[in-house]
C-alpha cells in the first residue's frame, strides 16, 4: 500500500506562492474565528479519512498504541520501538526529562524519527498535573496541583494554570497533557487521587476542572480529562488493584459524571478512562473495557466525538485481572481510541500483535463501520487540527487554506494571551495561588506572631522547607534534643513538617511521653490522614510540595496577616478512627498517570 503521506508529498512553486500569500493575508484577518468552523471541520475529516485510507494494517495497529521510551535522548531502544510498533504517540516520564533544551531536542528527534519511518506526527504526552504529579521540572512553571487551586475558589486561577501549563509544555514539544483530573474526592480513604482532585464537592470540581481544560486547550497542547467516569469514590489504587464502585448509572449521573459532562459540553476533545468496575452498570468489565460505559454513556449519551485514551494498561487493575483476554482489542471495541502503554519492548509488542491480529481477522468491523479505522481517523483529525501536520516539510504539509487559517489564528491567539500573562508576571501568579490555597484542619488557624516565634521549637525534615524557615530565624531542634527537653519542660510548643501517614506516625511516637501544649504540623501531602494521636494539634495544608507551596506555608503560618481558614473538604471522622500504632509502617510510593 501507499505510505500515508504520499498524498501530500509533491509541491509546486504555485503552492508555495499561494501559501506565503495566504500567510501574509492572515496577519490582516481580524474576523477569523478561533473555533473550528463547520467548513474547516468537514475538510479536516475528509483529509484525515484520505490519509487513513492509504495506511497499511501495520500502521493502523501502531497508531492506536502509545508507548514509553528509555532515557533523556533518543537511543537504539527508542528507534527500535518506533520502527517496530509504529506508535501514534509516546508518553514521557521523569526519567526522560533533562534540561529544557534536552527535552526539546528529545521531542524533536522523536518526531524526526517518526518522519524517517514515514509515520504520522507523534502525540507526545506527559502527566503534568502540578503539585505532587510533575514530570517536567525545567523550562516550566511549577504550579501547585488541583486541590490547591480548588481551595482558592477562583476559577480564573484554574484557567490560567491550564493555559500556562499547556503553553509551556507545547513549547518543549509535549503536545498532550494528561490533566485535569475531574474525579470528585468524596472518599477520604482514596489512596491515589486525593490532592489530584479539585476537591470533595461537585461544584468545585466541575467549575475548576472545566476552566482548566478550556485554558489548556487554548494553550496549544491537548488536555485529557480523567478518569472517566470517576475515580474519586474508591479506597483502592488501580495501579495496584481493581477498584469496585457499587453505584448505579442514576447515582453517578447525579454526581461523578457531571464534571465530565460539563467539560465535554465546553468543548473537551480528549478523555482518559478509569480502570474501575461499576457492577451495577457493567458487571463484566472495568470502564476501560466496557462498551456500556465508553460507548453507551460517553459516546452516545454525552455525544463525545473526541479521542479516548485508556489509562496505562500495565496497571494491575488490567494486567493482573484481564491478562487472559484480548484487552487491547476489547478497549477499542468498547470505544477507546488509544491504548496507553508505559513501557516499551515485549509488552508493547504483545499489544501491537494483538491489535494487528484483530485487524486481519476483521474483529473491529461492526456492520459497515470499522471501529479501529474510526479510532485512527479521530486521532488524525486532532493532529491536523492542532497543527502537527503543518509547516513547509513536504511530508507534513496540509495544503488547505481554510485549515491553515484556523491553525494560524489559534497560534496567534495563544501567543497574544501568553504575552499578557507574562506581562502580569507568571511567578507572581504562582505565588498568589500558592498563598491563597493554604488551609487548616477543621478549625481556623491564627498565625504565629513574629514576636512569639522564639516560644516554638521546629523539627523539620524537608530541606527546602527548612531553608524557608531559616529566613524567619526560627529555633530548630533535633529529635535527640527533643527527648532531652521533653523530660524537663512542660507545655512545649512544637512545629513539625509531614508529607504522608508515616510521618504523622513518627511524630505521634516522638510525642508519646512529651508534655505538649501546642503542636503545629506543616503538611504538604494528602490531607486525608489520621491525625488523631497528635496532642493539641493544629495542621496546616498546602496540598502541594512545590517550592512555592512550601514557601507559602511558611509565609502564612508565621507573621501572616490573615487567619487561615479550614479546608472545604470531607475529612475522616476522628471518632471512628483507629488509634495509630507506633510501629512505623513504610508506605509504598505509587506512580501516577
Amino acid at each position: 500500500m501507499l505510505a500515508p503521506f504520499s498524498l501530500f508529498s509533491k509541491f509546486s512553486k504555485k503552492f508555495f506562492s499561494s501559501f506565503f500569500f495566504f500567510f501574509l493575508l492572515s496577519f490582516q484577518c481580524n474576523l477569523c474565528s478561533k473555533d473550528l468552523s463547520y467548513e474547516a471541520s468537514i475538510k479536516i475529516d475528509k483529509i484525515a479519512r484520505e490519509i487513513v485510507s492509504k495506511m497499511t494494517d501495520e500502521e493502523k495497529a501502531g497508531q492506536v498504541i502509545h508507548v514509553a521510551i528509555p532515557g533523556k535522548e533518543i537511543n537504539k531502544d527508542a528507534i527500535k520501538e518506533i520502527e517496530t510498533i509504529k506508535p501514534g504517540g509516546i508518553i514521557l516520564f521523569g526519567l526522560n526529562m533533562g534540561s529544557a533544551n534536552e527535552i526539546s531536542k528529545l521531542n524533536s528527534d522523536l518526531q524526526v524519527e517518526a518522519r524517517k519511518n514515514n509515520l504520522l506526527p507523534l502525540f507526545i504526552s506527559a502527566d503534568q498535573e502540578g503539585g505532587r504529579v510533575i514530570r517536567v521540572k525545567e523550562g516550566v512553571t511549577l504550579f501547585p496541583g488541583a486541590m490547591s487551586i480548588g481551595q482558592t475558589g477562583k476559577k480564573e486561577y484554574s484557567h490560567a494554570v491550564g493555559f500556562l501549563t499547556s503553553y509551556q509544555l507545547n513549547n518543549l514539544g509535549i503536545n498532550v497533557v494528561f490533566a485535569p483530573s475531574l474525579d470528585i474526592n468524596n472518599n477520604p480513604d482514596n489512596p491515589v487521587i486525593n490532592t489530584r482532585s479539585y476537591g470533595s464537592d461537585l461544584d468545585t470540581v466541575s467549575i475548576m476542572g472545566s476552566e482548566y481544560e478550556i485554558g489548556a486547550r487554548q494553550g496549544g497542547a491537548l488536555p485529557v480529562i480523567k478518569h472517566f467516569p470517576g475515580h474519586g469514590d474508591t479506597n483502592v489504587d488501580s495501579h495496584l488493584g481493581l477498584p469496585v464502585i457499587q453505584k448505579s448509572l442514576e447515582e453517578i449521573s447525579e454526581f461523578e459524571l457531571i464534571p465530565f459532562q460539563k467539560s465535554i459540553q465546553g468543548g473537551a476533545k480528549a478523555v482518559m478512562s478509569a480502570h474501575i468496575v461499576f457492577p451495577k452498570i457493567d458487571p463484566d468489565f472495568p470502564a476501560t473495557l466496557s462498551p456500556k460505559i465508553l460507548r453507551n454513556i460517553l459516546r452516545e449519551k454525552f455525544q463525545f466525538s473526541g479521542i479516548v485514551f485508556t489509562d496505562a494498561m500495565e496497571m494491575h487493575a488490567i494486567s493482573k485481572n484481564y491478562k487472559d483476554v484480548k484487552r487491547g482489542n476489547i478497549a477499542i471495541l468498547a470505544g477507546a481510541d488509544i491504548i496507553l502503554m508505559t513501557s516499551h519492548g515485549e509488552t508493547t509488542l504483545e499489544y501491537y500483535n494483538m491489535v494487528l491480529d484483530g485487524i486481519k481477522n476483521n474483529e473491529f468491523k461492526q456492520g459497515e463501520i470499522n471501529l479501529l479505522d474510526e479510532a485512527v481517523v479521530r486521532q488524525v483529525k486532532l493532529k491536523i487540527e492542532m497543527g502537527l501536520f503543518s509547516g513547509l516539510d513536504p511530508v507534513y504539509n496540509i495544503q488547505d487554506e481554510l485549515v491553515l487559517k484556523y491553525i494560524y489564528e489559534n497560534k496567534k491567539a495563544r501567543e497574544e494571551k501568553f504575552k499578557k500573562y507574562e506581562l502580569d508576571g507568571i511567578e507572581e501568579l504562582n505565588k498568589k495561588i500558592s498563598l491563597e490555597s493554604i488551609r487548616s484542619y477543621k478549625e481556623k488557624f491564627i498565625p504565629i506572631k513574629e514576636e512569639n516565634l522564639q516560644d516554638y521549637y521546629f523539627l523539620i525534615r524537608n530541606k527546602r522547607l527548612a531553608k524557608f524557615l531559616n529566613q524567619k530565624k526560627v529555633r530548630f531542634l533535633s529529635k535527640k534534643s527533643l527527648k532531652k527537653i521533653s523530660r524537663k519542660s512542660k507545655g512545649l510548643k512544637l512545629v513539625f513538617d509531614s508529607n504522608e501517614q508515616n510521618d504523622i506516625n513518627k511524630i505521634a511516637r516522638l510525642l508519646k511521653k512529651a508534655n505538649v501544649s501546642e503542636c503545629i504540623i506543616l503538611h504538604y501531602g494528602s490531607p486525608f490522614l489520621n491525625f488523631k494521636a497528635i496532642p493539641n494539634k493544629k495542621v496546616l495544608f498546602s496540598f502541594s510540595p512545590t517550592p512555592m507551596s512550601l514557601s507559602a506555608l511558611v509565609e502564612k503560618s508565621i507573621g501572616g496577616k490573615e487567619d487561615i481558614l479550614p479546608a472545604n473538604l470531607i475529612f475522616k471522622d476522628e471518632a471512628l478512627m483507629k488509634d495509630i500504632k507506633y510501629d512505623v509502617i513504610k508506605l509504598k510510593e505509587n506512580k501516577k498517570s
